[in-house]
């Protein structure tokens, strides 16, 4: 008995040489295109982050710093304000333009973080408001079908 393969038939590859290219080279390279995309992506959470509550704070976050090689600049402008936030403590700026104090943002974060708990409770509230309502017309379509199903 012998555990040797046999040779097969043969597998009809043939080896050609390297054709030259039929198509004209992309007019932009594959990593423009995807450094493209990557901008996009970022300048449209940008854009979404500041409608949010405190989303001012986060928009300048998504971006590098130009200490870091970053060349973006900041998406917001020395005029604006960001008391427009909605969001109690989230003006971040300090007195006269300079840093705020590190007590001063921890209080702010602790605002935030109770009008957020605030604003969780209230959706808590509401998705149980909604989930009995539900319930109560499930049971009441489901008693009508079976007197329905009964009748027949």
């Amino acid at each position: 008995m012998s555990t040797r393969i046999q040779s097969g038939p043969s597998p009809n590859v043939a080896v050609t040489p390297t054709a030259a290219r039929t198509t004209a080279p992309p007019a932009r390279p594959f990593q423009q295109v995807m450094k493209a995309s990557a901008d996009a992506i970022v300048n449209g959470a940008e854009a979404a982050v500041t409608r949010l509550p405190g989303g001012a704070v986060l928009a300048a976050a998504m971006r590098p710093s130009p200490d870091f090689g970053g060349t973006a600049s900041s998406p917001v402008g020395p005029s604006s304000s960001l008391e427009t936030t909605g969001v109690p403590g989230a003006d971040v700026t300090g007195v006269g333009g300079q840093p705020p104090s590190i007590e001063r943002v921890l209080d702010q974060n602790a605002d935030q973080n109770l009008y957020f708990l605030g604003l969780q409770e209230r959706i808590s509230q509401e998705n149980r408001a909604f989930t009995a309502v539900s319930n109560v017309l499930k049971a009441r379509h489901e008693t009508v079908k079976n007197a329905i199903g009964n009748i027949r």
